[in-house]
């Protein structure tokens, strides 16, 4: 039975966080870094959604959140059971009842589940790998994603030359309606397993940003359709090379070595020392191979498990 943590509740969820501090935490497999403060959980924020499924003599904890107010998907930051030993057991029995409560209590479309599989994870560390298989089997589909990084003094590959008819170009304002459309509207793009890191409204926010509207490049045809993109944004002071995608069309020409290249001998012109860091799907070859050809090493692995909320899709979509 999945209980819905209240204001005037939250001291029963906060003892069942003051005994995981003791008896979970310490078992799970990151590295705790100074912001790891489990005891935010304690303190009852409209902006989370605190859940305990009670199962007998045992019970577990959910932690879930949207990223802004209007945001469609749900996620999770916290999945705790009460007992270490008998964890396997207990998240068997309530995965499908949390499943069951998004689909019938939940309004978004989709829900997120992420588990680190190796590096060390920045902001949610509960949600450990042992997790995995028991939320794909229950419907959830997993995207397997990893954090790759390009030291200041490795080596770069040689673009090759265009090919005619393309044409490689700065972002300019008056293309953000057909960027817009190569990311979020293009069907084949999207399956492509290309990953685009962030919400609509975010992405339309790092063109706000001056570093985004200065160092983005595209490809596009003479017909002015884009066809390959990266979007370069800062963060906390790491240069990040966003949402790197081609056109599935004209994925076996190269290109996203081309486009990959000059945006990184480009970067090196103004801070040659500087480390570049990039999010890549782990089945999207193409570009894993061009950032290997880059100077790229991998350092963090982890999964997305998505489940779709159907219903609530069909009743917004009419």
């Amino acid at each position: 039975m999945i209980k819905k943590i209240t204001n005037e509740t939250i001291n029963e969820y906060a003892m069942k966080i003051e005994l995981a501090k003791k008896n979970i935490l310490p078992m799970l497999p990151f590295v705790k870094l100074p912001f790891h403060d489990f005891d935010r959980y304690k303190y009852f924020s409209e902006k989370g959604i605190y859940l305990i499924d009670y199962l007998e003599d045992e019970y577990c904890l959910y932690h879930l959140y949207h990223l802004t107010e209007g945001d469609d998907t749900l996620r999770a930051t916290l999945i705790l059971p009460s007992n270490w030993e008998k964890r396997f057991e207990i998240m068997e029995k309530s995965i499908p009842n949390l499943k069951e409560w998004f689909l019938q209590e939940d309004q978004s479309g989709q829900f997120i589940i992420q588990s680190l599989e190796y590096g060390e994870i920045e902001y949610y560390p509960t949600l450990s790998h042992y997790l995995i298989p028991t939320i794909i089997r229950n419907g959830f589909k997993p995207k397997y994603r990893m954090y790759m990084k390009r030291e200041a003094k490795a080596l770069v590959t040689q673009e090759d030359v265009l090919e005619e008819g393309l044409c490689y170009v700065n972002y300019k304002k008056n293309m953000l309606p057909d960027i817009i459309d190569f990311y979020f509207h293009n069907e084949a793009t999207k399956n492509n397993h290309y990953f685009t890191n962030c919400t609509y409204e975010e992405f339309l926010g790092l063109f706000e940003q001056d570093d985004t509207i200065r160092r983005s490049r595209f490809l596009k045809t003479d017909e002015e359709k884009i066809i390959a993109g990266i979007v370069v944004s800062e963060d906390s002071g790491k240069v990040w090379i966003d949402n790197f995608t081609v056109d599935p069309n004209y994925d076996d020409r190269n290109l996203g070595n081309y486009i990959l290249s000059r945006v990184i001998k480009e970067f090196m012109t103004e801070q040659p020392e500087d480390t570049i860091y990039i999010y890549l799907n782990r089945d999207c070859r193409n570009a894993v191979d061009a950032c290997e050809a880059n100077g790229f090493v991998p350092f963090e692995f982890w999964t997305d498990m998505i489940l779709k909320n159907n219903v609530n899709q069909q009743l917004e979509g009419g």
